[in-house]
């Protein structure tokens, strides 16, 4: 454990990329509304009020922020086939294609930190990048069901 805490900051302060740019229209993107693509999966939806208590901010002002991108085709609000009272929120194609240009990783500085390694380190330290991605994956999934659960 102590070496992802370790390692992972070094990766983000080397790549980051310092600025938001707007979509391919000229729209301009906050930073809050990055930080919620960020936030946000193609197929597996978050609540507003979940989204909200992870950002730290209210309910209205993340539902505020939710329609602008669905007006901009970013977002889309899908119901819960399990309960249809709830309404989650996940990206669009689009969202995603912008959420990507947005990455806080610089490709050009990735790219050139990975081709300081080794062709064989490079597939081990990716290898172990997905095995992290997929974990993380698993966990909001199982997060997402406690919640459901909890929330009934």
């Amino acid at each position: 454990m102590h070496r992802l805490f370790r390692e992972y900051p070094k990766i983000y302060l080397a790549c980051h990329r310092q600025h938001v740019r707007g979509d391919e229209d000229g729209r301009g993107l906050s930073e809050r509304m990055a930080g919620i693509l960020d936030h946000l999966h193609l197929q597996h939806p978050r609540t507003v009020s979940e989204l909200a208590r992870h950002l730290s901010v209210t309910e209205s002002t993340m539902s505020i922020q939710i329609s602008k991108l669905e007006r901009f085709g970013y977002v889309r609000r899908v119901r819960d086939e399990s309960d249809r009272r709830r309404v989650g929120v996940r990206l669009t194609s689009s969202g995603a294609r912008l959420r990507e240009q947005n990455s806080v990783l610089d490709p050009d500085l990735a790219q050139k930190m990975l081709s300081l390694l080794s062709v064989s380190n490079r597939e081990l330290a990716l290898h172990g990048l997905e095995l992290l991605g997929n974990a993380a994956e698993r966990l909001m999934e199982r997060q997402q069901l406690r919640r459901r659960r909890t929330a009934k």
